[in-house]
């Protein structure tokens, strides 16, 4: 009997069930996936071969089954690692898909080492393109998107071609659209491909797979009563219509029904397991299967006079994360704070999803009887207050309740209710209360003053200004594995364990976040492979001058290749972001982003200049009483005091750039004395090293600079 598609398909599921009820011998001991991949082929095709007749299939067809009427690839893939490889053949693939069908079998190895396969599918040709890329240009063609936008988008996507042949690529998209694919596949030269999007032929998606993939902790429901009961009491509200997007298994649904026993409610949610666990007898409840960012309000609002309760709890994870679990539950990618594009391409364009999800709603409701309360991050709260108030929202209240995220959800954040209303009394505010729910004594008061974010407005100091040196962060490389090495006797060792012989050329001594602990630090048992000494600087060069870094770069370049940030696109193999010639000043002052202490450290070695990682800020400097003088103004109790008042701790990189360029040391000096500095130096427990006449150099040397030829310097 010939071999057709339809029953290669009903074949290969009978294969499944049969290969999970009998032992595998000749497996055992065998821990290879790629030796169990072939087993696994074989097996398959001699169990083929018994019952019909088919092209086997060679390397020169390079596919499992070539015959036109099958066209099809065995692709064997671990649970655990979910991902395979195929050889490249265009970009185009990417988009319109491989050209061929994949049977696809996922297996797991039970407690006894023996086989068992998880899922067996079919992904028909036009459907193997990838499923983010295709989704989002899918809706692009059918918002009427421009041939230039398409193009910019392919070019963010880090789609390989030079500009004329994304130009024509994009034109195509608009007169061809593709279809959804439902591979995860890289720009690597060789294809590899992740399967996360595949619905299983055997059985749902885990539940943890789904938290993970869908961003969510879901509300216990006496927390989300606590929640509803305290906000119709202390805000006395009374709506004609209560929503949850994002409503998962529905508690707020559940609580919301108890206080508002005869209230029509709207549950949106993009997961139908969650929403089949809703209870539709209870009355009065609407529930939509539609992904939040999509939905259309317009089909549920109804006249003006309605009062609107909107209470939820988004999603807690950022895009970024999001997008590496290949989720669907993720808006399209928009620059949506308008940063700048180096900025934006180099993570400052991460948000948290539940911030885009409360954004948009607010802008759904803004001009509406309206009164929002959701559970989120304090970062987020305060990150979307700060947009209300630059963006002139008006609004009636606006407050933030703390709670301890790690009793509710076993989640170590900072979190809180926030609570937003807006009705007929909406005026410009631009404080914001924050309290505790568990603690009373808890209570200060954010703001934003001339366009800046404050943490607490009664406790500010006058330094707030700009900083006359150029805030820098450490190098960028996202190669940690292969770029950073340890000393290993007279050799080097990788984070990978290997054992590294290089030239101590390109070797530089580097501090990490962690390492940042002391206000004085000359020495470092950590090295880094520097590569270059500007942007985009050639580096073929390495080549000649350092062949065993040559070589060993070259071996790795796969890490290098599958770097996913979009800085890399059309850049120098081996490339590193923070670079430049203030990278290579002998002193620098630095300070972790992640620390909450906030302690600023001078740095510098003897032989080399100290590289930080991008985790770390630093100014640099050539003198050492600059970099030691400007270490000390930035420790003392001044600064410190002003930083409070506009660093949130709570966040995951409390001190950032945007955070440091604030503090203005011309005014900071105009404030200290020598005694204060040398009070600084003795809580830091440093010797005593500076004097009034070096103060006095340094004081001329601050206030002698042109900021604009300083940063074009440095």
């Amino acid at each position: 009997m010939k071999l057709t598609n339809h029953l290669l398909v009903k074949e290969a599921k009978l294969f499944c069930e049969i290969s999970n009820n009998k032992k595998h011998p000749k497996l055992e001991g065998i821990s290879d996936e790629k030796a169990i991949g072939t087993y696994i082929e074989q097996e398959f095709k001699l169990f083929l071969s018994e019952k019909y007749e088919f092209d086997m299939g060679s390397s020169a067809y390079g596919i499992d089954f070539p015959d036109v009427s099958i066209n099809t690839d065995i692709k064997v893939t671990s649970r655990k690692k979910p991902q395979n490889s195929c050889p490249f053949k265009d970009i185009r693939q990417k988009i319109y898909g491989l050209g061929y069908n994949i049977l696809l079998f996922i297996y797991n190895m039970d407690k006894e080492n023996d086989l068992k396969f998880e899922s067996c599918n079919f992904i028909k040709s036009n459907q193997t393109g990838d499923y983010n890329l295709t989704k989002n240009l899918i809706q692009m063609v059918e918002n009427n998107w421009k041939k230039e936008d398409i193009t910019k988008y392919l070019i963010e996507c880090k789609i390989p071609g030079n500009l004329d042949t994304l130009e024509q690529l994009s034109e195509e998209i608009i007169n061809n659209p593709p279809e959804q694919g439902y591979l995860t596949i890289s720009n690597a030269l060789q294809w590899r491909l992740k399967y996360s999007h595949i619905k299983d032929t055997t059985e749902t998606i885990t539940e943890n797979n789904t938290k993970k993939e869908y961003g969510d902790y879901q509300t216990p429901l006496y927390f989300t009563k606590k929640i509803v009961d305290y906000t119709k009491k202390e805000y006395n509200l009374n709506p004609d219509l209560i929503i949850e997007p994002t409503c998962g298994i529905g508690n707020f649904i559940k609580a919301s029904r108890q206080q508002y026993p005869n209230v029509p409610i709207i549950g949106i949610d993009i997961n139908e397991e969650y929403l089949k666990q809703i209870d539709f007898d209870i009355n009065g409840i609407k529930l939509f299967n539609e992904n939040i960012f999509t939905f259309d309000f317009n089909k549920i609002k109804k006249d003006t006079d309605t009062n609107y309760l909107i209470i939820g709890n988004p999603p807690w994870i950022t895009n970024t994360q999001l997008s590496k679990f290949n989720s669907d539950n993720i808006p399209m990618k928009r620059n949506y704070k308008k940063l700048e594009f180096f900025h934006a391409i180099t993570g400052e364009s991460n948000f948290d999803v539940s911030e885009f999800i409360i954004l948009r709603i607010i802008e759904e409701f803004k001009k509406l009887n309206t009164s929002l309360v959701f559970l989120c991050k304090y970062t987020v709260a305060c990150n979307i207050f700060e947009q209300i108030v630059k963006n002139n929202i008006k609004l009636a209240r606006i407050e933030i309740i703390k709670f301890d995220s790690m009793k509710i959800f076993k989640a170590d954040t900072s979190s809180c209710i926030f609570i937003i209303q807006f009705n007929h009394e909406n005026k410009d505010i631009t404080t914001c209360d924050v309290t505790n729910i568990d603690n009373i004594d808890e209570k200060y008061t954010i703001g934003v003053i001339n366009d800046k974010l404050y943490s607490d407005v009664n406790n500010i100091v006058d330094v707030d200004g700009e900083c006359p040196f150029e805030w820098r962060q450490g190098i960028k490389h996202d190669c940690a594995k292969i770029m950073e090495l340890e000393q290993d006797g007279t050799n080097y060792k990788n984070k990978k364990d290997e054992q590294v012989i290089l030239e101590e050329n390109l070797l530089y001594p580097l501090l990490k976040t962690s390492n940042l602990k002391n206000p004085i630090i000359n020495s470092s048992d950590k090295k880094i492979i520097i590569t270059q000494h500007k942007l985009k600087e050639d580096t073929s060069y390495i080549k000649e001058d350092c062949p065993l870094t040559w070589k060993y770069l070259y071996k790795n370049r796969e890490y290098f290749e599958n770097r996913k940030s979009s800085i890399y696109i059309n850049t120098p193999p081996y490339s590193i972001f923070g670079i430049g010639e203030y990278t290579f000043k002998k002193y620098k002052v630095a300070i972790s982003g992640f620390y909450k202490k906030g302690l600023f450290t001078l740095v510098y070695a003897d032989d080399k200049s100290m590289m930080l990682d991008d985790t770390c800020y630093y100014i640099s400097f050539d003198n050492y009483n600059h970099a030691y003088i400007t270490m000390l103004i930035l420790n003392s109790y001044v600064v410190k005091k002003f930083l409070s008042s506009i660093v949130f701790l709570d966040s995951k990189r409390p001190y950032t750039k945007k955070v440091l360029k604030r503090v203005d040391l011309i005014k900071a000096v105009n404030i200290l004395s020598i005694d204060d500095l040398v009070k600084t130096e003795n809580n830091l427990n440093l010797d005593n090293y500076i004097t009034q006449e070096k103060y006095e150099n340094y004081l001329k040397f601050l206030k002698s600079i042109d900021k604009k030829s300083w940063m074009k310097k440095y």
